[in-house]
């Protein structure tokens, strides 16, 4: 409140009006409460943005989980080309390195003991993934 006595004091001796001066300062300090407004609210924003980020994350995670176990796991023979495809767009579409080597990792397989080892660590980083996020 000091302040605001010696700058409406300045602003008189500026301008002879005092209705001008206490306009002025008026309009100032609605100046600095709308900027700090509005920069709390552009920090809310990024928090919201930030949120809906991760959530989208994990959707992409759990549905490439789901589809793998849908149509790899549930399988009764071979994966088709078209259900491979489709499976590797999904993995493309977490954008996670991480699980994007685990699903390299288990492609490269050539023994089925060592696909079943893959799977695991394929299921076990998408968990983790999920749970955590990015």
């Amino acid at each position: 409140m000091i302040i605001i006595y010696f700058l409406y004091k300045s602003m008189h001796t500026i301008f002879s009006n005092k209705i001008v001066s206490a306009l002025i300062i008026f309009l100032a300090i609605v100046n600095v409460v709308l900027w700090s407004a509005y920069s709390s609210r552009g920090a809310e924003l990024q928090r919201v943005q930030d949120v809906i980020a991760n959530i989208e994350y994990g959707r992409n995670i759990l549905a490439f989980q789901k589809l793998f176990v849908d149509k790899v796991l549930k399988s009764n023979g071979e994966v088709d080309y078209d259900t491979r495809r489709e499976l590797e767009q999904a993995v493309g579409k977490t954008n996670d390195d991480i699980v994007i080597s685990a699903w390299n990792a288990f492609l490269s397989t050539k023994t089925e003991s060592e696909g079943q080892m893959k799977v695991k660590e394929l299921l076990s980083v998408l968990a983790e993934r999920a749970y955590h996020g990015k």
